[in-house]
């Protein structure tokens, strides 16, 4: 029992290059499952704004020193 104490604080230790994604994926989900209600509000309206900034018209202009 004693040589599974001195271990594990070794193999904890050798696994921070784990534990690190682990946790921001965990922090990062709890993130998102508390403010997805509030995305979820503003959502139609900002895919709105996504669809008509790609429309935007009006003239063709050349790039700079392509006009003839």
């Amino acid at each position: 029992m004693s040589d599974l104490l001195q271990l594990l604080p070794i193999y904890a230790f050798m696994l921070i290059p784990v534990w690190i994604p682990l946790i921001a994926m965990t922090v990062g989900g709890l993130r998102d499952a508390i403010s997805a209600p509030a995305r979820r509000a503003t959502a139609p309206r900002a895919a709105h704004a996504a669809r008509a900034v790609s429309r935007s018209g009006g003239p063709r202009v050349p790039a700079a020193g392509t006009a003839a």
